[in-house]
């Protein structure tokens, strides 16, 4: 028998998709998460159907992690850091003396806070895949249905076949 195709679950997964790469990339903005626009510029999603499951996969920048995530305290990379200040940018302040930092002593002050108190990630993906994936439960369980129903109606005429 050829391969049964579930083009009502494959159908639904594909806008799941849509739906979780574009509503990230919207998490992203509104929580101010793109100063090179090199993360919101990477979100791709894909549905990979195998023998036992379906997935949809998000595929995004290495550094996603530490955007999305809270880290504790530690040294990141001063270079990393200096990047970010010149690509944000970030306007230092004075300090009480009224001397304003150069960027290669703001980059130290911001990885000093870091290595301090770590970071507070943004979580926009969880909050994404909670407010999208209630929506398409539904739909999801009822695409299922339609094509198992479908594929018992194919088997039918094979087993009643082999019965004689």
């Amino acid at each position: 028998m050829d391969e049964f195709i579930f083009a009502n679950v494959e159908e639904v997964l594909s806008r799941l998709a849509e739906d979780l790469r574009e509503n990230y990339k919207s998490e992203l903005l509104q929580s101010d998460r793109v100063a090179s626009r090199k993360l919101y510029q990477s979100v791709r999603t894909q549905v990979v159907f195998g023998l036992n499951s379906w997935d949809v996969q998000m595929s995004l920048e290495d550094y996603w992690k530490y955007v999305e995530n809270d880290t504790r305290p530690h040294w990141p990379p001063r270079d990393k850091i200096l990047q970010w200040i010149q690509i944000k940018p970030v306007i230092p302040r004075p300090n009480a003396r009224g001397k304003i930092p150069t960027p290669q002593q703001l980059s130290f002050l911001i990885s000093r806070k870091i290595a301090t108190f770590g970071t507070d990630g943004s979580h926009d993906l969880e909050k994404t895949v909670e407010g999208v994936l209630p929506w398409y439960m539904e739909e999801l369980t009822q695409a299922l249905q339609k094509d198992a129903t479908a594929y018992i109606h194919n088997l039918m005429p094979w087993i009643q076949g082999s019965a004689k």
